[in-house]
């Protein structure tokens, strides 16, 4: 994709941002694995999508942006079989699937909308 990738510590909470005008990733080196997975993932759906962060938090755009980007990271890090066989073996709990995916329970969930909606078109 052309994207340039940068670990960086970043102010407050931020985990990462996508600088669509510089084609680069920051991610905060104060991540963990998981985190870092999942932040990644993230951001380079936000560069996937072309987003340019210019919406103000909380907007219905905004919202989507966010949404889709999750769902894109969701996409990479999540293998549909090894979370059914992982669901059969430890049911449904969101944070211990997350540990045992080797991801955050936020991508869980963006995982499972994902598939519900896909299950409700199929129908």
């Amino acid at each position: 994709m052309g994207i340039t990738v940068v670990e960086r510590c970043l102010p407050g909470r931020q985990r990462g941002r996508y600088v669509h005008s510089q084609h680069s990733i920051v991610l905060n080196t104060r991540l963990h694995s998981r985190q870092k997975a999942h932040t990644f993932g993230h951001e380079l759906g936000h560069a996937h999508y072309g987003h340019e962060h210019d919406e103000k938090p909380g907007s219905i755009t905004g919202i989507r942006q966010e949404r889709k980007a999750d769902e894109f990271a969701a996409k990479l890090l999540i293998d549909s079989y090894d979370y059914e066989v992982t669901e059969r073996m430890y049911g449904p709990h969101v944070p211990t699937l997350a540990v045992q995916l080797g991801v955050t329970a936020p991508m869980i969930y963006a995982w499972q909308s994902m598939q519900r909606r896909q299950n409700a078109r199929a129908r």
